[in-house]
This record gives C-alpha cells, sequence and structure tokens, in this order.
C-alpha cells in the first residue's frame, strides 16, 4: 500500500482548519497549506487558529516550485473552484490524490476534468459544526470524513492510503456501502438545511424548536429526494428523516456555512444548491418551486447586500 506523506490543503477555514491541528501534530512537515496574496501573509504572521489553539503551517504560494503533494484537500468555497484549480496545479503530480470537502454535487467532475479522474475521490463532511470568526475557527464536533472510490470497492489502494493516513493522524472518518449515494444525501441536507438557516438565521438548535424552520426543510429536501429518482439514487422520504437527528447532536447555537457567509456579507453558495436543484429539475420535468423561492431569496439577500455575484 502507498503511504501518504505529502499533504497539501487548499481552504483553512472553518472546514480545512479542523485536520490542520492533527496534521500538524502528526508530522510537522507533512502539511503545506496553498494561498497567495493577503491569505499567504496572515498565515505567515498569524497562523492558523483552531479552538484557541495556534498552528503555524508552512505556506505554498500558487506557482512556488513544490514537491508534488500525496493528498490533496480541497476545501473552499464552490465558486472559487475554478481559481483554485490554477493555484494548485504545481503541487498535482502523477501518484496525486484528490478529496473535495466542499458542498454540493459538482466540485469532484471540475477537479477530474482538470487533473484526471482517477485521481479524485468523492468525499464531503457531514456532522461538523466548525463556526470561522475571522481569521478563527471553534468547533465541538468534527464531524467525520466520507469518501470513498466510486466502484464502492472498500479494497481500492486509493481508499486504503486515506484510510491509512487518518488512522495515523486521527481524523475521523467513514466509508459508506455507497458514496455517491451519501454524497446525495448531504447535498439533499444542504438544500434545505443551510438555506432555511441563512434565510431565518436559525441556529442548529432553532431546528428543533420553529417547526417552520423544520417544514420549510423538509420541503427543500424531498424536492431532492425527486431528483435523485432521475439520477439513478434513489434517495427516501425516510433519508429526510436523517436529517434532524444529526442537527440535534451539533452545538445549538452553531450556524451553517451559508448563515456564517450571510452574516459576514460574503457570497453565498445558492449556485450549487437551490440553483442546481432547479437546473436539475428542468432537465427531468421535475417541478422544484420551493428552491425556486429560497434561491430568488438568497439571491436577493446577496443582491441588497452589494455582494460581487448576487
Amino acid at each position: 500500500m502507498r503511504r501518504i506523506e505529502r499533504v497539501v490543503l487548499c481552504g483553512a477555514g472553518a472546514v480545512g482548519a479542523l485536520y490542520v491541528p492533527l496534521l500538524q501534530d502528526l508530522d510537522p512537515d507533512l502539511l503545506r497549506v496553498v494561498a497567495g496574496g493577503e491569505r499567504r501573509a496572515r498565515l505567515l504572521a498569524e497562523g492558523v487558529w483552531v479552538n484557541g489553539r495556534r498552528i503555524d503551517v508552512q505556506v505554498v504560494a500558487p506557482g512556488e516550485p513544490a514537491e508534488p503533494a500525496d493528498l490533496l484537500l480541497v476545501a473552499v468555497k464552490q465558486h472559487h473552484v475554478a481559481r483554485t484549480i490554477e493555484d494548485v496545479r504545481g503541487v498535482v503530480g502523477p501518484s496525486t490524490l484528490i478529496l473535495s470537502l466542499l458542498n454540493g454535487i459538482t466540485s469532484e467532475e471540475l477537479l477530474g476534468q482538470a487533473f484526471g479522474d482517477e485521481k479524485v475521490l468523492p468525499a464531503f463532511v457531514l456532522g461538523t459544526d466548525s463556526v470561522r470568526d475571522g481569521s478563527r475557527s471553534r468547533h465541538s464536533s468534527m464531524g467525520h470524513v466520507y469518501f470513498g472510490a466510486r466502484s464502492n470497492d472498500p479494497g481500492d489502494p486509493r481508499v486504503a492510503a486515506v484510510r491509512d493516513l487518518f488512522d495515523r493522524a486521527g481524523i475521523p472518518y467513514r466509508v459508506p456501502a455507497d458514496i455517491l449515494r451519501e454524497q446525495w444525501f448531504k447535498f439533499m441536507l444542504n438544500v434545505g438545511v443551510n438555506q432555511v438557516s441563512a434565510l431565518l438565521r436559525a441556529t442548529y438548535g432553532d431546528f428543533a424548536t420553529v417547526p417552520e424552520a423544520r417544514e420549510l426543510t423538509r420541503a427543500a429536501a424531498l424536492e431532492v429526494v425527486a431528483l435523485s429518482a432521475r439520477e439513478g439514487v434513489a434517495l427516501s422520504a425516510a433519508d429526510v428523516d436523517r436529517i434532524f437527528p444529526i442537527l440535534a447532536g451539533l452545538a445549538p447555537d452553531g450556524k451553517t456555512s451559508m448563515l456564517q457567509d450571510v452574516e459576514a456579507g460574503r457570497k453565498t453558495e445558492v449556485e450549487i444548491f437551490a440553483g442546481a436543484v432547479v437546473a436539475l429539475g428542468r432537465r427531468h420535468g421535475v417541478p422544484t418551486p420551493v428552491n425556486e423561492v429560497l434561491g430568488k431569496l438568497l439571491v436577493g439577500l446577496e443582491r441588497a447586500a452589494g455582494v460581487a455575484g448576487g
């Protein structure tokens, strides 16, 4: 089995920062973070702060000569993927494996087109309540990294290599029996929870006490269930019921990434949630009225706030 000895991270925000302390503690020479401009300067001056701990990391500027990574972790926002692909070209070699920790169901396709599908293992993060405040992040739950081969072969040598690294570093993970189905489940959760939380300013705890938040989440998620059948994934209404116990296990005052973006005046990922649902609905002739409304409301919020791209 190949052994992963060089890891490159692109995106040290709320999700990417989760893994910095564990990888750094495993081996101070294991991890590099790709960053340029102001981000590079800030990382070099301040390091990465996670739960009150400062971790100084090695930083590679885009285009700077560097050894190819054995594993590339991509943890940026979807609207930064095109730029990220150019930023990491210098660290992707013939045998680099790539895990995209982004929301949505489209980033793996873009990374595969750029670097080769054989390098990309479908992946996502579920169950974290990480919150970013400026350059610092905090969490009470790391959640798990879900990943696997498209073949769902647990013995795939690429899967074995990542499992070995995560075991050594103590990174919580799961290799599900059907990675694409679980990826669609996470997509369904994000479509319902993230968008509703951003519009209602709802914390995770609010989903247990505000019936309107649950009703809207369920309605938006059921549209994804209907689409999944046309995409050969076949989620069910029972999968929607899985959403709320997950939220109950997170910090009650925790916030989704989309709510954090709205509160900070940043661009949201509405295109890969409501936008993707509406586009798939048109392709398959499936009505998606709930996501059409949610999408318009979120884009309206962005425009009213003067957010670029809104």
